[in-house]
């Protein structure tokens, strides 16, 4: 299939981060504890959170403009700057002073991550643009919520039902981080993993018939229209309105590296659904390109050539 999402236009809201890669070798464990001495010989610095979506979706060519914030320093500034480098906008994003830009630091020795240094402080956030500089949901196909619970989308002009009455019937898919998904009461899609769901049902999900009844009772309580339910290396569930089920098998990969995953499937799920309204092909191409990604050494993007080749 030839795909082509340059006529999708995408409204981000959510966390975003940065990560950090330093990449060394070690020979000798440190006298002053049973740990690796590291003698860096690479780093570098990549989008995380929703940084990552974003950088996702401009990878497969979707256009991107961004809400969120940062802190005002030079992990913040580094951050911009990629991202503007993509062509994403970044506009919405706002600096703050006295406050870090969220980081994950991660050491790797001789191919192996040997440690991680996370940097990062919850914020009460308040979107403090004009109503007039605010960029209307309605000129967007898909509005996507990335939800890291670091307290960017702690705010109430981010709430379902006043997206929902600023757009033009555009799409809102969410990555959840919240314990209680009533936050999120009103988006056509959610897309939880295990440990979410559990959370957030209260059900001890054992099997696919227990998660089955989950996201029913989720779907009935809190008005989504479908549930995609990740389950790693057991594939993805689909879960809808009017008793739609749907199973879709994991492709096998050795080795895999899973950060950023779920980055991956709500962005080429967010542009597969705008362009086509099939859940399931839509669902079939992010696992497809989810699995080439956690392929991938750290943080990693996809791109249409790679998802074009991909049996899904």
């Amino acid at each position: 299939m030839k795909l082509d999402f340059s006529d999708i236009n995408i409204l981000l809201i959510g966390d975003f981060m940065i990560d950090h890669y330093i990449i060394g070798t070690s020979n000798r464990i440190s006298p002053e504890a049973p740990v690796p001495v590291v003698v860096p010989k690479e780093e570098y610095s990549i989008p995380g959170g929703a940084g990552n979506v974003a950088m996702n979706l401009r990878a497969i060519g979707a256009n991107v403009t961004c809400i969120g914030c940062i802190g005002n320093d030079i992990w913040g500034k580094k951050l911009l700057s990629i991202l503007k480098n993509e062509g994403i906008k970044t506009e919405g994003i706002e600096l703050i002073d006295n406050h870090p830009t969220t980081l994950k630091q991660r050491i790797y020795s001789d191919g192996k991550q040997v440690a991680r240094l996370d940097t990062e402080k919850i914020i009460g956030w308040q979107y403090k643009a004009e109503a007039e500089q605010k960029p209307s949901s309605y000129n967007f196909d898909t509005i996507i919520l990335s939800d890291y619970n670091k307290g960017v989308l702690n705010n109430l002009w981010f709430e379902i039902g006043n997206l929902n009455a600023d757009s033009n019937e555009a799409n809102i898919i969410v990555d959840p981080k919240k314990a209680s998904f009533d936050y999120y009461q009103g988006a056509n899609i959610i897309t939880p993993n295990l440990n979410e769901l559990k959370k957030a049902s209260s059900i001890d999900i054992k099997d696919d018939k227990s998660l089955v009844y989950a996201c029913n009772k989720l779907i009935e309580k809190n008005n989504f229209d479908y549930i995609v339910a990740k389950k790693g290396d057991k594939g993805i569930t689909i879960v809808g309105k009017n008793n739609f089920v749907k199973h879709v098998k994991a492709h096998m990969v050795e080795n895999p590296d899973v950060t950023g995953a779920g980055d991956t499937v709500i962005s080429v799920l967010s542009v597969v659904y705008a362009k086509t309204k099939d859940i399931e092909l839509s669902v079939k191409i992010a696992n497809a390109a989810a699995a080439i990604v956690v392929g991938k050494p750290g943080t990693a993007t996809i791109t249409v050539e790679e998802i074009e080749k991909a049996n899904y």
